[in-house]
């Protein structure tokens, strides 16, 4: 019975990790020449993004399907995804990111797959990646560390969710609780540029500090 249970564990862990390298493999961070991207850009006053969500979102058509970025108020865990997105046709990728005080954190694009149990593998997921998106040395070795525990704990880390569906649907997802804006892409681009608005994002757009030690657990 060990030994099933050994080889099972063993499986979950190769598939998870096949998943993440092929959502890896098909990335939406590859910006296109004529700049479609979803998220605010790097040094770009808040207030002004939530602007331009707002009119991409009252702009979309209402029958037609878009890709858009879905941004938290504050972190949600992988249950509040499937939740929030109910009524959408497909999350293509979902942002996490653990919160830490003075600590800079990375940011993992997770392929969820299309089924509950794919959304709910999201923190997991994360945490596979979490080794290969910080710095290399011992901060980013217990960066890396922390963050992975945390996410397996289940800490709510959802930070962004990139998700297809009309603009009929997007407006509702809009309304619902917890959701603080939907940026609607323009037309139906294949690749985009995608980066979070985190919730801790008050007035610009700008790295945290990370100024304190990493704490250990």
């Amino acid at each position: 019975m060990t030994r099933t249970l050994a080889g099972w564990a063993a499986l979950l862990a190769v598939a998870l990790g096949l998943a993440f390298w092929l959502g890896s493999a098909t990335p939406v961070r590859v910006a296109r020449s004529d700049g479609d991207r979803l998220g605010p850009q790097s040094g770009q006053a808040v207030a002004e993004y939530l602007g331009e969500a707002r009119a991409s979102l009252a702009a979309a058509p209402a029958g037609e399907r878009r890709w858009a970025l879905i941004s938290p108020a504050t972190e949600w865990t992988p249950d509040e995804v499937w939740t929030r997105a109910a009524g959408l046709d497909r999350v293509g990728r979902v942002l996490v990111r653990v919160r830490i005080p003075g600590v800079q954190t990375p940011t993992a694009t997770v392929p969820p797959g299309q089924s509950i149990e794919g959304v709910r593998a999201v923190n997991e997921l994360a945490a596979l990646a979490m080794p290969g998106l910080v710095a290399p040395g011992a901060r980013g070795d217990a960066i890396a560390r922390v963050t992975a525990s945390r996410l397996r704990a289940g800490v709510p880390a959802v930070v962004g969710v990139v998700a297809w569906g009309t603009g009929e649907a997007l407006r509702a997802v809009s309304g619902r609780p917890g959701v603080r804006s939907v940026q609607v892409l323009p037309r139906d681009g294949a690749r985009f540029g995608v980066s979070a608005l985190l919730p801790s994002s008050a007035v610009t757009v700008v790295p945290g500090p990370d100024d304190r030690p990493v704490p250990p657990r």
